[in-house]
C-alpha cells in the first residue's frame, strides 16, 4: 500500500505573513518562468486586474484563489 506524503499544517503564527508570503511566491514564480503578470493571472484563472492589484498591495485575494495559485505553482 502506497502512503502519500503527509502535508504539515501551517502554524497559527504563520497566518500573519500569509499575504506577503503569497505575494513573494507569485513574484518569484513569474520571474523564474519569464511570465507577464497577465499571463500568470490567466494561468491561475484570476482576472489580470485582480492579480495586478494584489501584487501591488492594493487588494487581497480570497483563499480559494490562493489555492488555485498553489495548484498551478506545484504542478
Amino acid at each position: 500500500m502506497e502512503t502519500k506524503n503527509k502535508i504539515k499544517p501551517i502554524k497559527s503564527e504563520q497566518l500573519k505573513y500569509l499575504v506577503s508570503d503569497v505575494r513573494a511566491i507569485c513574484n518569484h514564480y513569474i520571474t523564474e518562468n519569464n511570465l507577464s503578470v497577465h499571463a500568470f493571472a490567466k494561468q491561475c484563472a484570476v482576472h489580470p486586474n485582480q492579480m495586478y492589484m494584489f501584487l501591488n498591495n492594493e487588494r487581497g485575494l480570497n483563499l480559494t484563489t490562493v489555492q488555485k495559485i498553489g495548484d498551478l505553482i506545484n504542478k
